[in-house]
C-alpha cells in the first residue's frame, strides 16, 4: 500500500501501488490518480486550507462541505462522519460532456479557526464494460477514502491560508503624502511624512521589522532628453548589473508613467536575520519635470508568510497611484 499526500501532508490518503499518481509542480495542492484501466477514469484531487473565526464546529462542518449548488439542489445530502473530527460528503452527477461523476468532500478542523477541505472526483464515460470497471474501484476508493487523514499539526497550506485570510481582511485609506501624490495604503499602518523633503515611512502593525519607505525627487529634464521605453530597459538593464537583485519587471501605462521593480536580499549576521528589501522606481515626466518615486519594503524573509504576500498589495497599489 501506498499513499496519496498533498498541501504538504496536510492531507493523505492510502491508495495501491499499482494507481499512478501525477502531481503538479505549479500547485502542490492538486493531484491525479489513474488505476489499471489506463487513461480513464481518472480521479482529481484538490485540497484547500480555511481560516475562519467564526468557525462552528456543531454543523458537522457543513458550510465547507456544500458549495452554493448543492446547497440549492441536494439540501438533504447525509454528511457522514468517517471518524471523529473527519466529516465526508458524497453525492453523483451527470456531466454535460456525457460523463458521469462521483465526488467526496471531506473537512476537518484545526484548533479554534482552521478548516481543511479535500475534494475528491472520480469521472467517466458511463456505460457497458466502462461501469462494471468503476464498480471496482469506487469500492476500493471507498475504503482509501475513510482511511485518509488530515495533518494533526499546522502545515505550509495552513500557514498560506491565514496569510490570505490577513490579506483579505486588511481596510485600506487613500494616503495623500504631499501634493499631487495619492495611493490605496493600508489603514492601520503608523505613517511619517516629511512634506518639505518629500519623504515617508510606514511600519506593518505587529511587526517590528516591517517597514514601507518612500522618497521623492523631482528631476529638470533639458530639452533634448525624451524619456522612452527603450531609456528605461536601459535603467532595468543597469540593475541587473547586481547579481543580487532579482525579478527585475518594466510596467508602463498610458499615462506616461514607468515602473521598474525589483529585490534584493540582506543579511544581518549579528541577528541571523535575512531582510528581503522590495524596490518600486516610479518615473513621471510632466512639463519636462521627471518626478521620480523610490518605494523600499523592507521585511523579514522567511519569517511570516503575510509579510510576503504584502509585497503583491503594495505591488498593485504602487501600480495605481496618482499623481498630478
Amino acid at each position: 500500500m501506498s499513499y496519496l499526500s498533498l498541501g504538504d501532508d496536510t492531507f493523505k490518503m492510502p491508495i495501491k501501488e499499482s494507481w499512478p499518481v501525477t502531481y503538479f509542480d505549479e500547485d502542490f495542492s492538486r493531484a491525479e490518480v489513474r488505476f489499471e484501466t489506463g487513461q480513464y477514469p481518472v480521479l482529481g484531487i484538490k485540497v484547500l486550507s480555511k481560516d475562519d473565526p467564526k468557525l462552528d464546529k456543531n454543523q458537522k462542518l457543513r458550510p465547507y462541505l456544500f458549495d452554493e449548488v448543492l446547497l440549492e439542489n441536494n439540501k438533504d445530502l447525509d454528511i457522514k462522519e468517517i471518524k471523529s473530527n473527519l466529516y465526508c460528503l458524497e453525492y453523483e452527477a451527470n456531466l454535460e460532456s456525457g460523463e458521469k461523476v462521483k465526488v467526496w468532500r471531506l473537512a476537518s478542523s484545526l484548533g479554534p479557526r482552521t478548516i481543511r477541505i479535500a475534494t475528491l472526483a472520480l469521472s467517466w464515460m458511463s456505460g457497458g464494460e466502462a461501469d462494471k470497471a468503476v464498480s471496482k474501484i469506487l469500492n476500493e476508493l471507498s475504503s482509501s477514502i475513510k482511511n485518509s487523514s488530515f495533518s494533526d499539526a499546522k502545515t505550509y497550506l495552513d500557514k498560506q491560508a491565514d496569510a490570505s485570510a490577513k490579506i483579505s481582511r486588511l481596510k485600506y485609506k487613500t494616503a495623500n503624502p504631499w501634493k499631487g501624490l495619492s495611493l490605496q495604503l493600508p489603514s492601520s499602518w503608523m505613517m511619517e511624512v516629511n512634506e518639505e523633503d518629500k519623504s515617508m515611512a510606514l511600519k506593518v502593525t505587529g511587526y517590528k521589522d516591517a517597514m514601507l519607505f518612500l522618497n521623492g525627487e523631482e528631476i529638470n529634464l533639458s530639452s533634448n532628453v525624451v524619456i522612452t521605453m527603450d531609456y528605461m530597459k536601459q535603467i532595468a538593464s543597469n540593475l541587473g548589473a547586481d547579481p543580487e537583485v532579482k525579478d527585475i519587471s518594466l510596467h508602463s501605462n498610458e499615462k506616461n508613467m514607468y515602473l521598474i521593480s525589483c529585490n534584493k536580499n540582506q543579511e544581518i549576521k549579528d541577528e541571523n536575520l535575512i531582510l528581503k528589501n522590495c524596490f518600486w522606481h516610479v518615473f513621471i515626466v510632466k512639463d519636462k519635470t521627471l518626478h521620480k518615486l523610490n518605494f523600499t519594503y523592507v521585511f523579514p524573509d522567511g519569517v511570516d508568510l503575510y509579510l510576503n504576500y504584502i509585497v503583491n498589495v503594495l505591488d498593485a497599489n504602487i501600480k495605481n497611484l496618482n499623481y498630478n
